[in-house]
């Protein structure tokens, strides 16, 4: 168990962490294709509901 720990010790040493800005772009990214992709799952169901709603009243 020692071992581990000083391998996940000497790994955290060798990591590049991104910049703040870096981080911060990223970050705007991921929320901005989330809403992106919520719009579009919404809009798709929204026309599947109408439609089949639509075509079961006709």
């Amino acid at each position: 168990m020692i071992t581990y720990f000083k391998n996940v010790a000497k790994e955290m040493k060798r990591v590049t962490w991104p910049t703040q800005e870096q981080a911060s772009r990223e970050t705007v990214t991921v929320i901005a294709v989330s809403i992106i992709f919520a719009a579009f799952l919404g809009g798709a169901d929204w026309l599947l509901q109408n439609g089949f709603g639509w075509l079961l009243a006709h």
